[in-house]
């Protein structure tokens, strides 16, 4: 039997190439400062993020802010109506600019500091008592930027300069949603929650079902945790490049996955007969859930603060047209979805309790577990694939976990 474990250094050891030759992450994994160090550094700051939507930010000086880890990410657009990013940090002191998750219409962007001060293209326009200063350029003081594209509405970021760019890194995942006009889609409502677990813990969660007629009798009502399959693997056939997943059917005659498992709202544009009939689930590495139901579609976004300490954001998208309407009202997905979602905040905060036991050592992959099992094969694969890219990079630095309420909802 081959085991998975983590090494000194944080470093992961590939584990089994078939599920039933192998066994699960040891604790470690899931509570290590250096893993988690290493693995935001491999993942989170070299792939394209999905952190949020275009129209959440319609007007010049509109931003929000994403957090990872010790970094703090803004999002602005310009006067020129383009959005951009940069890191939330004065390039004086190094004091973060934004204190805020979100707001609109500023007409710069001031350090609290010593006011040096931004424009909302991140120049910098302004600092006290720099004059004196023979050899100082405003020019070459600008707010430090990363790259940013767009797709469906959606706007994604990439910290790495020498990553791929988004529809080379993407396209596959894009491909698969062509004849859907999510640009059309607005955001219909969100919650938040802060969930003492490891990110991995969360994205193993979503990767099965096996859980779900315990855990979730409502959802296993409407969608039984049998039914459907597996369409894209990480590390077998099928196979995709950065995500993994499949669908699962309604039973009975149900339309949606809402409380009575019936809507009104129409399905959304470009969806087939067979569409109609399922939903389709899928993780993103290494951060993002993506649910498209019948009549809307669900976002989850992963923003690890610390090794056992994660952000979760969700968020429900439904088609502007449908949102016009004065019946409109999105809280029979919502409130389905907010339960299922602490429902499995819960429980995976007791495993995360579980990990640190001395006397858990990894245990073994069930028949419904393939995609966990793929899961952790692609976090070798990728943490041994970039082992000597890191040479020369600077190390993250140590993070202290957030207080907050568990479970609180925004």
């Amino acid at each position: 039997m081959e085991k998975t474990e983590i090494p000194k250094g944080g470093v992961h050891v590939e584990p089994g190439e078939h599920l039933s030759a192998s066994t699960l992450l040891t604790g470690k994994s899931f509570w290590d400062e250096a893993t988690f160090h290493e693995e935001l550094e491999r993942f989170y700051f070299r792939s394209w993020l999905n952190v949020g939507r275009s129209d959440q930010i319609p007007n010049p000086g509109d931003f929000f802010v994403r957090e990872i880890g010790d970094e703090s990410l803004l999002f602005i657009r310009g006067e020129d109506r383009e959005v951009r990013g940069f890191y939330n940090v004065c390039r004086h002191r190094g004091t973060r600019i934004v204190g805020v998750a979100e707001g609109q219409k500023l007409g710069s962007l001031v350090c609290p500091y010593h006011a040096w001060t931004y424009s909302v293209e991140g120049k910098l326009v302004g600092a006290p008592h720099t004059e004196p200063l023979a050899d100082f350029r405003r020019e070459e003081y600008g707010l430090r930027s990363f790259r940013i594209g767009t797709w469906g509405g959606f706007v994604w970021a990439n910290l790495d300069d020498r990553a791929s760019d988004l529809p080379e890194e993407m396209g596959e995942f894009f491909s698969r949603f062509r004849r859907f006009a999510f640009e059309d889609l607005r955001l219909g409502a969100r919650k938040s929650y802060e969930v003492e677990a490891n990110w991995k813990i969360l994205g193993e969660n979503y990767s099965e079902c096996y859980h779900c007629a315990p855990i979730h009798p409502d959802l296993n009502r409407i969608t039984h945790y049998t039914s459907g399959a597996y369409t894209a693997y990480l590390t077998r056939e099928p196979r995709a490049r950065n995500f993994n997943g499949g669908f699962m059917e309604f039973s009975k005659d149900y339309t949606s996955m809402v409380w009575s498992g019936y809507t009104k709202r129409p399905p959304l544009k470009g969806m087939t007969e067979e569409d109609r009939h399922r939903v389709d689930y899928y993780f993103v590495f290494p951060h993002m859930f993506f649910s498209l139901h019948p009549d809307y579609l669900m976002v989850h976004r992963l923003w690890p603060r610390s090794p056992t300490h994660t952000v979760i954001e969700c968020d429900w998208y439904f088609d502007a047209d449908v949102m016009k309407q004065p019946d409109f009202d999105p809280s029979d997905a919502v409130d389905l979805w907010d339960l299922i979602n602490r429902q499995d905040w819960s429980v995976c905060e007791r495993t995360q309790k579980g990990t640190h036991s001395r006397s858990w050592k990894g245990g073994r992959f069930s028949a419904q577990e393939s995609q966990v099992h793929d899961f952790e094969k692609y976090i070798a694969k990728r943490m041994k694939e970039s082992g000597d890219a890191t040479h020369g990079r600077r190390r993250p630095r140590r993070t202290r976990r957030r207080q907050g309420s568990r479970h609180r909802p925004g």
